[in-house]
C-alpha cells in the first residue's frame, strides 16, 4: 500500500504537470517566447529552490522527530529491563502485563496523540504492589527502595515517550510546500514552455519528483502514525528479556 501510494502521488504529479502545460502552453506569449532568458532562469531557480528548501526542512525535521521518538522507546525499554531485574516474584508478572498493554493497546492510541488508560492502570498497579511490600529488615527495605527507584525511571521514560506523540512541525510549512510545488509546475508553461511531446515528458518527470516529495513529507507528520512510524520493537525485546531473566 505504501509503495502504491508513492507511485500514485508521482503519477498524479506528472499528469498534473502535463495538464498544466496543455492549458498554459498554447498561449501567444508562450509560443513567441517573449521573456528574458536571464529572468526566466532566475525565477525558475527561485521557485525550485523554494520547494526544495521547504521539503528538505520538513523531511529533516520530521525524521529527527521520528528518530528521537524511537530512541525514547528504547530508553523506557532499558528502564523496564532494570526494573524487572530488581523486581520480586510478585511484581514481575505485573511488569509483563504493563509492557503487553503498551504493545497491544497503547500503540494504537498514540497515533491519535493519546495515552492508554489501561497502560496507566497496569503501571500504577506495579507501583501499588511494590509499595505494599513488607520492609521489616534493612535488606528488604533496600530492595524495596531500589524497586521504587526503578519504577520512577520507568514513569519518567513513559512520560517522555507520550510527549513525543505531540511532536509536529509548524503547520504553515505544509501549505507552503504544496504552493511551492504547484509553482514549480506552473512556472514553466506560464514562462513559455510549449506543449510538445519532449517538453511534456520533461515536465512530467519534474511533476513526478514534486509529487513524490509532497507525498513523502505528508506521511512523516507524526512519529507514531503513517507508513513510516515508530514500532513497538523495543517493548517486544523487553518481553524477550523478561523471559530470559525469568528462566535464569
Amino acid at each position: 500500500m505504501t509503495t502504491l501510494g508513492f507511485l500514485a502521488a508521482a503519477v498524479v504529479g506528472g499528469l498534473l504537470a502535463v495538464l498544466v502545460l496543455a492549458g498554459f502552453g498554447r498561449t501567444t506569449r508562450s509560443k513567441e517566447g517573449a521573456f528574458s532568458g536571464g529572468a526566466l532562469g532566475f525565477l525558475g531557480s527561485a521557485s525550485l529552490s523554494s520547494f526544495v528548501l521547504i521539503a528538505a526542512f520538513l523531511i529533516a525535521g520530521s525524521w529527527s522527530n521520528l528518530n528521537t521518538a524511537r530512541g525514547h522507546t528504547f530508553d523506557e525499554s532499558r528502564a523496564l529491563n532494570a526494573a524487572y531485574t530488581d523486581a520480586d516474584t510478585t511484581t514481575r508478572p505485573l511488569l509483563k502485563e504493563y509492557v503487553s498493554a503498551v504493545i497491544d493497546k497503547e500503540w494504537a492510541t498514540m497515533a491519535a496523540g493519546q495515552a492508554s488508560p489501561a497502560a496507566w492502570q497496569r503501571l500504577d498497579a506495579v507501583r501499588a504492589q511494590v509499595e505494599a511490600l513488607p520492609a521489616a529488615t534493612p535488606t528488604a527495605l533496600t530492595a524495596k527502595d531500589q524497586e521504587l527507584s526503578d519504577l520512577d525511571a520507568v514513569y519518567t521514560a513513559r512520560q517522555i515517550r507520550l510527549a513525543d506523540t505531540s511532536a509536529t512541525m509548524p503547520w504553515p510549512l505544509y501549505p507552503a510546500l504544496i504552493c511551492t510545488g504547484l509553482l514549480v509546475l506552473l512556472y514553466a508553461p506560464i514562462a513559455g514552455l510549449t506543449f510538445r511531446h519532449r517538453e511534456a515528458v520533461a515536465l512530467g518527470l519534474v511533476g513526478a519528483v514534486v509529487g513524490f516529495g509532497v507525498w513523502m513529507v505528508l506521511h512523516l507528520t507524526h512519529p507514531y502514525a503513517g507508513p513510516v512510524h515508530v514500532t513497538p520493537v523495543a517493548y517486544v525485546q523487553s518481553l524477550a528479556r523478561f523471559q530470559q531473566l525469568g528462566a535464569a
